[in-house]
Order: C-alpha cells, then structure tokens, then sequence
C-alpha cells in the first residue's frame, strides 16, 4: 500500500492551543511505526483505504483544532517508522487517546510509539502558509552496547551533554532542535538538523567521544516537516529594521482616522482606547485610517484589559462593510487568548488563515500589558511578529483578495473590555 503518512502532509505543522499547565512541561513525541497487523491494508479495495486516510487525517484535523497537536510529517527511507507526531503537554494517557479515532492506529496497520520529549519549545517557528514541504534529518540516539553505568540528564541540553560536538551546530541553527526522551527506555531522545547531508552528520557524529566508546548508536533517517517548522540556518525570524516611518497617530488628536469617536473610542494617556469596563459593547466597533495602504511595515504597542469575551485586533487592507455597517473586511492581526499572534479574514472567508504555536504565544504574550505588534505586507506576502516573535508567515494565493485597504483598530463586542493602541508607526514599502 502507499505509505498512510503520507497524508500527514496535509495537516503540517499544526498549532497547539493552550492546553499547557506550564511551559516547562514535555511534550510528546511519537514514532508511528509499522504495526503488526499492516498486512490488512494490502486487501483493502482503493476506496476503502481512502476513507481511511481521510479519517487518519481528519483526526489529526480535530486534534489540532482542539490544540492537541503541535506537529507531523513521514519519514522518507519507507522503514519500520512510517512517520513522527509532536503532541503538546499531555499526561501520557491522554496522549494515547490521541489516537483513538486514528483508523490505522486502531486496526494495528500503524503502532503507536509514545516517549515524553523535553525539548525548548522557543526553537519551533511560525509555519508557513501555504503548505511547503522541507527535508531534515531525523536522528535517533540509543543506548549502546556499553551504556551500563552511563546516565543522561533530564534538562532541555541533556542529547547537547551527551554529544558536545554538536553545540555549535545548535548555535548555527543546522541542529533545528535536540531533546531527551524521559522514560528510560533503549531510545535516548532525538536531534533534528536542518541538512540533508546524511553521511557528513553520520560522519561527524561517529568522531564524538559517546559513539566511539559505544555507549551510544545513532539511526538516521530522512524526515519531511512543513516549511518554517524551524528557523533554517543563517536565516533570521526577526524583523526587518526599520526604514522612514510616518506616526499614524501624535497621541492627542483623531486626525487621519474616523469612527465613533463620540461614544466608543477616546483618547487617554497617549493612547487610543476602544470600549470600556463597566459595560459590554453590543457588536464589533472599529476606528480606520482615513486612507488606503498597499505595501507597508506597520508597528504599533496595543493593550486588552476586561473580563467575559476579551478581543481586539489591527484590520488592514480591509474596508468598511456596508450591512452591517460597523463591520469591516479585511485582514486582521488578532488579539485575545486563543487569537494572539493570529491571522484572521475578517467578514469574508470568516477563519484564521495562519498562526504559530499556543505553546509560544504563552511564552511571549504579556497579559493585561502592552504588546508589540508588526504588520509587514509585501504584495501578497504577509508576516506577523508580536514582541519580536515571527508568528504567521502567510503568502495569499486568491489573486481576487484586494493588495491595498485602509488599516482599522477593533475593539470586539460582547466583553466588559479595553483594547488600546499606541505608538502607531507606518513605513510605507515599494
């Protein structure tokens, strides 16, 4: 039969929503390997096999929406490991029920394999939008034949103790992401590297110290993960320095933008302020730029204080809609819990069209404080960045969507809520 995982290209690399205690927990790492019962595939009809598949996808879909998986991909070498999934912080039990819908996994085609992995969630980037496949290299540490005696720590850098050769790879950012496993079994944990150049890493690995000594074997293997899933070497996930920007806003006036300036925006402390807490909004309002953007590196500070529904955003290349009339359509940089760092369509397809990792924006989010956002859109080229994190990296391929719009300020009905922005910059791009 064709490899199953291959479908695992579809839902590549996927959020995990907050479904952390605290960052610091492991996460899961899961090798899905051939199971013993992989001959019943060979006497499914076409069909069948691909109502399978859907349904072996379609639970990673409603695994990923409910934030329990953080990423997927098959290998390429077409071995007994068929493929990897990176679970988010789960209790080992609730990762095993991960799988209790996955048609596969259930009918023994596809074995299970699960090891809590400590690693630092921080060296994950923001996926790219749409799809794009990227080859690494997946490397798996064992025990060796003199491993008696031997022990390895329980941190973020334990597989870096282990093989110090291999810090300066994790410096150059060659090594996307190393980690331990923490259940002491034969397999010790795992190193991911950005190149491909298998027999130069194996090459390089034999020279360490623990493998020459044999109290480590490695196993090599090609793996297949979304583009972005790491920071690739020499590449930068920060933003752009700035050019010659233009304030949007001088901190005491409403000049250049237009709303209900009367009722449901003011102006405090340098700041523009939608909403208030004491009583809820009835529906979305936004205050807009009275002119259009097309290319453009727009930096701002923005703030969310309130209580029930607690949600603002940055629409840009959006327009006022006419019913309702205190809509908008557009792009939106969203702002709340579960939204943060976000890319969402606002009034027209209606869903996020891309965002990074929960377990990141916990890190990186300052509740009930001010939060620096940038928007940077190069034609049809969107990126993200909140507080100096790449969150979306987004490429629009609906050539129908408008390149220019004006830029508006939501604060979201339905909460006791302040959405506040301030220090609006704009560098205006070819």
């Amino acid at each position: 039969m064709k490899n199953p995982l291959y479908a695992l290209l579809l839902a590549l690399p996927l959020s995990c929503a907050a479904q952390l205690s605290e960052h610091t927990d492991p996460l899961h790492w899961v090798f899905l390997n051939t199971g013993s019962e992989r001959a019943k595939a060979k006497g499914l009809s076409k069909e069948e096999l691909g109502k399978m598949q859907a349904a072996h996808v379609g639970n990673f879909g409603t695994l990923f929406d409910q934030g329990r998986l953080f990423a997927a991909g098959p290998l390429g070498d077409n071995g007994w490991i068929r493929g990897i999934v990176v679970l988010a912080a789960m209790s080992d039990a609730k990762a095993k029920e991960c799988f209790g819908a996955d048609p596969f996994v259930q009918n023994g085609i596809l074995d299970a394999e699960i090891h809590p992995w400590k690693v630092d969630i921080m060296k994950f980037s923001a996926p790219k939008k749409p799809f794009q496949i990227t080859e690494h290299t997946l490397c798996i540490v064992k025990k060796g034949t003199n491993w008696a005696g031997a022990r390895l720590g329980r941190t973020e850098s334990a597989m870096l103790d282990l093989l110090p050769s291999l810090r300066a790879k994790a410096r150059s950012g060659e090594l996307a992401i190393s980690g331990p496993f923490l259940d002491d079994g034969d397999k010790l944990g795992i190193l991911l590297f950005c190149s491909t150049n298998r027999a130069q890493l194996q090459a390089g690995l034999e020279k360490e110290d623990a493998l020459a000594k044999g109290r480590v074997q490695v196993e090599i293997h090609p793996q297949y993960l979304g583009a972005g899933t790491f920071k690739m070497p020499n590449a930068t996930a920060a933003p752009p320095k700035p050019g010659k920007q233009t304030r949007l806003f001088d901190g005491r006036h409403f000049d250049g933008w237009e709303g209900d300036t009367q009722g449901t925006w003011r102006i405090a402390s340098g700041a523009l302020v939608g909403g208030n807490l004491s009583q809820a909004l009835p529906h979305n309002e936004f205050l807009c730029t009275t002119r259009e953007f097309k290319n453009f590196d727009l930096r701002l500070k923005v703030k969310l204080v309130g209580t029930d529904f607690v949600n603002g955003g940055v629409q840009f290349r959006s327009q006022r809609a006419r019913d309702p009339a205190y809509e908008m359509i557009g792009y939106q940089a969203d702002m709340g819990e579960g939204y943060w760092g976000s890319l969402y369509d606002e009034s027209r397809r209606n869903k996020t069209l891309a965002h990074t990792h929960a377990a990141v924006i916990r890190r990186i989010v300052k509740a009930n404080d001010w939060n620096d956002y940038i928007v940077r859109c190069e034609d049809r080229h969107i990126r993200l960045w909140l507080n100096g994190i790449l969150t979306v990296d987004y490429t629009e391929e609906d050539n129908s969507i408008p390149l220019s719009g004006i830029i508006g300020l939501q604060i979201h009905g339905g909460g006791k809520a302040e959405a506040s922005y301030r220090d609006i910059r704009l560098e205006e791009l070819p």
